[in-house]
């Protein structure tokens, strides 16, 4: 498997509540620094910010116009790739055999995989996306607990903490629905109800930590705020998703008038 590989270190699929995994020390020590000592922050933060200014993101499709250094060069290639794609099918394998079928393995298996916005002729994209939060109070870094987009397959996150970082939160957590999911509010980034999960683990914002999970139904997670920061948080975001009408669930979406 590749050295820069962000699954290359799991050890087990964690099945309860959902799909997911969580790896500390991710990468090779060695390759994970010289991935920090190149972090291209100047060209990530000179692009428009999202999220009312305080979030910046750089994706692969913007990596084609102005590149960054050769070795995220390496990382983005590998993990938009469809040999990562098919790696991460695997691991999530017989998940998908339980909620799905084997037959939905197969498919993603067999598909043409793409790169989102640069090649969309695929029957699945992938994207790999820099992403650099301003350290701002307690509310602004933080993501209650929602799921995601359900054309997305997989998202992973690798954490990529400075050092003398001392804020406290900013980590990501993984959440036990107690109930069925009959919607979601889009407006506000498909929220959960609260009376519909509880907090079940956390990946801490920590140097060289990766989490991923299989986009089901009932894949809620979020990430606690970030207390007294003063450094930006980056990390890195890693998708696999339907390209066109698949999704992997349906549910009612509302929106807020």
């Amino acid at each position: 498997m590749n050295d820069l590989s962000c699954i290359q270190n799991v050890k087990e699929v964690h099945t309860d509540p959902y799909p997911y995994v969580c790896v500390e020390g991710a990468l090779p020590e060695a390759r994970y620094k010289e991935l920090c000592e190149t972090f291209p922050m100047e060209l990530v933060t000179s692009t428009d910010p999202h999220d009312g200014g305080i979030c910046y993101r750089y994706k692969m499709k913007e990596c084609q116009q102005e590149a960054p250094p050769a070795i995220w060069q390496d990382f983005f290639a590998y993990h938009t790739s469809p040999e990562y794609f098919s790696a991460c099918i695997e691991l999530f394998a017989p998940s998908i055999e339980k909620y799905y079928s084997s037959d939905t393995v197969r498919n993603f298996l067999r598909g043409h995989v793409t790169t989102r916005d640069v090649d969309n002729s695929g029957q699945y994209v992938t994207d790999c996306q820099f992403v650099v939060h301003e350290p701002v109070d307690q509310t602004g870094t933080s993501r209650t607990p929602h799921v995601d987009n359900p054309v997305e397959i997989y998202a992973g996150l690798l954490y990529m903490r400075l050092p003398g970082d001392t804020a406290q939160g900013g980590n990501f957590t993984v959440h036990r629905t107690t109930g069925e999911i009959t919607e979601v509010n889009k407006s506000l980034g498909r929220q959960v109800d609260d009376h519909l999960h509880v907090p079940h683990y956390e990946v801490p914002y920590e140097a060289n930590n990766f989490c991923m999970f299989l986009n089901v139904k009932n894949s809620v997670h979020g990430v606690t705020p970030r207390i007294a920061p003063s450094m930006r948080r980056r990390s890195i975001n890693i998708i696999g998703e339907f390209n066109g009408n698949g999704k992997m669930w349906k549910v009612k979406e509302i929106k807020n008038k």
